[in-house]
Formats: C-alpha cells, sequence, structure tokens
C-alpha cells in the first residue's frame, strides 16, 4: 500500500515551471479557437480548466491544506499536465 502511494505521489510530482507552460498553453488554445471557431469555442475551453480549478481547489481544501500550499497544490494539478507533452 505504502509503495502504491509514493508511484502515484511521482507521478502527480510536477515543477512549478511545468504549470505555468500548461496554462500559457491553455491560454493560447483558448484564443486561437476562439479567433478560429467562434469566441464562445474559447470562452468553454477556459471555463472548463476553471471549472477543473475549482473542483480540484475544494478537494484540496477538504482534505485539509489551507492558504497558499492549497492553492498551489490545484494550480500543479490543473496545469501539470504539460509535463507529457
Amino acid at each position: 500500500m505504502q509503495a502504491s502511494r509514493a508511484a502515484v505521489r511521482n507521478l502527480f510530482r510536477v515543477e512549478l515551471s511545468v504549470a505555468h507552460t500548461g496554462l500559457a498553453i491553455t491560454i493560447t488554445a483558448s484564443v486561437l479557437a476562439g479567433a478560429a471557431w467562434s469566441p464562445r469555442t474559447g470562452v468553454i475551453i477556459a471555463g472548463g480548466f476553471a471549472a477543473l480549478f475549482v473542483v480540484a481547489l475544494a478537494v484540496v481544501l477538504l482534505a485539509g491544506s489551507r492558504g497558499r500550499n492549497a492553492v498551489r497544490t490545484t494550480y500543479k494539478f490543473t496545469f501539470g499536465w504539460a509535463e507529457w507533452i
């Protein structure tokens, strides 16, 4: 059990700079989608990530994290996917 928890922790361990890259890619994709199709499409993409951030923040707060640590953890979770690009 302990080994599997450590494996999951290592899977989701990302640097803050990687999360910044994920945020930049998300903003770029939202703007490009809004320009290519319609502004509504860009807002839907950005809103999806905003909703994911809010839900993840609620989960982190319910798990007991507080303050900046909770926001940083949620930010890394929401935009840390850029590490796999």
